[in-house]
């Protein structure tokens, strides 16, 4: 039966709706049996769904039970009768038996720089400070070559260089940093190299996560931050970076950054989770900000299962809340505390984007079972070892 479009209005169905945006809610424990967290306390109840006959299975009209206290009482669908139902409407949270993706390879085929044939033997062994390069020759053209893995004519090594990547978005300080690889690694480096790794391979790595779509829910938290941006001659002033997760994977499908927060800056990841996702979310859950009240419906009114997926937030502590996007908040200040500012807008442009990166496909999640987002959201990369060096090959090729 096709399900009709329409606004949740009664209290319990938004209560369900609460409860369903937070994570490891709503557990299925058998057929048409599922465990829902309790609100006020440390608890599970227990759900059921049952037919009495094979033609109300076929009709649909199905007798739901639940053990709480509510359900005893009225013998009516409680808030965690409609979470299991909104979870089972909302695609992105059925469990779907389908494939998954495809791992991409991290040793491609070999092919030639200049005439891109796969014809290629393997031609002696290039040795260098930090180690041995396996060097090809073409049988075609003739021409010999070494594979670039994103690291060639670089004169520090990549462990130097991804352990200076991923010690810098995890909020060390340049100056530490510097001083870090100079006990630890005996290698001596500046302040501004290390701005030039950082700018040359988030470039390159924002490039190439751009190519994958990720698989993710029907339930998404919005929120804002500041930087602070130094431009010469000019007093120190903020900007805005709006972040936009999914609530599921984690994944942070839209950080943008704006001078002002109005709606039309509201609008600004909303729009490109819409065109990176290509799906209307069932809730959007955000703080009171009146912006994001007039962008939603500009965006998504109408869209999807229900009219206006908008949640707004009466406080910080009433479920659903918006904690897993104030601890993202919080990864950001980790970088952002020991800076004095960034040179400009399209600075912040940068360290945005650079952010996203780092959040989706390096920084390992505790919510999600120590995986990166990008593993969760079935995006095909191996994401083991060293995290950097493998995208960096990645995306070079």
């Amino acid at each position: 039966m096709r399900e009709m479009i329409r606004q949740l209005t009664d209290p319990r169905e938004l209560r369900g709706l609460a409860i369903l945006s937070q994570p490891d809610t709503v557990i299925q424990t058998g057929e048409n049996e599922w465990d829902v967290r309790s609100q006020s306390i440390d608890a599970y109840y227990h759900i059921t769904c049952s037919f009495q006959d094979r033609h109300a299975r076929q009709r649909g009209q199905a007798v739901w039970t639940c053990s709480c206290p509510d359900f005893q009482k009225r013998q009516m669908p409680c808030k965690h009768i409609h979470a299991v139902q909104l979870s089972l409407k909302i695609a992105g949270d059925v469990q779907e038996q389908s494939a998954p993706a495809a791992i991409e390879e991290a040793e491609p085929k070999i092919t030639c720089p200049e005439c891109k044939s796969e014809n290629v033997i393997k031609w002696g062994i290039r040795k260098t400070t930090y180690g041995e390069n396996q060097r090809f020759r073409c049988h075609d053209c003739g021409h010999r070559f070494v594979v670039d893995k994103g690291f060639c004519r670089m004169k520090n090594s990549p462990k130097t260089i991804t352990l200076t990547l991923d010690l810098y978005f995890k909020g060390v300080s340049q100056r530490k940093i510097v001083d870090h690889l100079k006990q630890f690694e005996g290698v001596e480096i500046t302040q501004p190299t290390i701005l030039s790794w950082i700018k040359k391979y988030l470039k390159l790595l924002s490039k190439y996560s751009e190519k994958y779509k990720a698989e993710v829910g029907n339930i998404w938290h919005c929120d804002e931050t500041t930087v602070f941006i130094k431009q010469q001659g000019e007093k120190k002033y903020y900007e805005w970076i709006w972040n936009l997760m999914d609530a599921k994977t984690r994944y942070l499908l839209a950080c943008q950054v704006s001078e002002t927060r109005y709606v039309k800056d509201a609008r600004k990841p909303l729009s490109k989770a819409k065109e990176i996702t290509n799906i209307r979310p069932d809730a959007i859950v955000t703080d009171g900000l009146p912006a994001y009240n007039e962008a939603i419906k500009a965006e998504y009114y109408g869209l999807g299962r229900i009219q206006n997926p908008h949640i707004r937030l009466k406080d910080f502590e009433t479920k659903p809340n918006n904690n897993i996007l104030e601890r993202l908040n919080g990864t950001f200040r980790e970088r952002t505390k020991v800076m004095r500012s960034l040179d400009s807008g399209v600075g912040a442009d940068e360290f945005a984007a650079g952010m996203q990166t780092y959040y989706n496909y390096i920084r390992p999640h505790q919510g999600i079972g120590g995986m990166v987002p990008a593993q969760l959201a079935n995006i095909p990369i191996n994401l083991t070892g060293n995290r950097w060096e493998t995208m960096i090959g990645l995306a070079v090729r």
